[in-house]
């Protein structure tokens, strides 16, 4: 429950609030919030999980967690709306999931992958910057992975980077299927929540920053030189 005391002006404990739980969860949102416009889920298939989308408690310093106890006690509304966040992140990281195991077992996404990876070696007869692909057998679920992650392009040192560029016009069609719509469905509805909570917490900092006149982030002071003592050039 709310205490009964109200912080002063310049408070240590409001600065915490801001610092080291408005401060990190805000970039966090900022960051998945532009990974979720251009479609980039970092999904990944070895873990099951979002790399970059995290849950809320992932912004946060662990020797921060009890002061995220002590604002949420302030703030009994604010719980729930960091639980629909992470709800929907999990709802979201199963769909995927989901997508690509259906995807992999699929004959005619499996026939595509065999046809591409025999036009693949043929064409690497004839151009040497096509790098060999040595573990054929998780192609697919590379594939699957970078439809999951809208992936338009790869670095050209990864191995995959020139199958996925002659290839991947192949594979759009497999966007089609109904898991995937529900995954572009779950991949919305993320959206929406982290903008509607980035900017709820961006307006609750203000507000704190405001009211108790305090700065929005740490000051780092720069170090004197001591009296005498010139730095050094080289």
């Amino acid at each position: 429950m709310p205490s009964d005391t109200k912080p002063e002006r310049g408070s240590e404990r409001v600065k915490g609030w801001v610092y080291a739980i408005l401060n990190p969860v805000i970039d966090g949102l900022r960051r998945e919030t532009s990974l979720l416009k251009t479609g980039n889920l970092t999904w990944r298939a070895f873990s099951r999980r979002c790399e970059s989308i995290r849950p809320i408690s992932d912004y946060i310093d662990v020797f921060h967690e009890p002061i995220l106890e002590d604002l949420l006690a302030e703030d009994g509304a604010l719980r729930p709306r960091l639980e629909e966040h992470d709800s929907a992140l999990s709802k979201l990281e199963e769909t995927a999931a989901r997508y690509v195991q259906t995807l992999i077992r699929a004959t005619p996404f499996q026939k595509e992958v065999a046809e591409c990876l025999k036009n693949y070696s043929s064409m690497r007869s004839s151009n040497p910057a096509f790098l060999e692909l040595t573990n054929t057998e998780r192609v697919p679920e590379y594939v699957a992975e970078y439809l999951v992650n809208s992936t338009e392009s790869l670095p050209r040192h990864y191995t995959m980077h020139s199958f996925w560029e002659a290839f991947r016009d192949e594979f759009a069609a497999f966007k089609n299927r109904q898991t995937f719509v529900a995954l572009n469905t779950s991949a919305g509805s993320l959206r929406q929540i982290s903008e509607g909570l980035q900017r709820d917490l961006e307006s609750r900092r203000l507000t704190l920053v405001r009211e108790y006149d305090i700065p929005a982030a740490p000051i780092e002071t720069a170090r004197s030189t001591p009296e005498g003592v010139f730095p050094k050039f080289r």
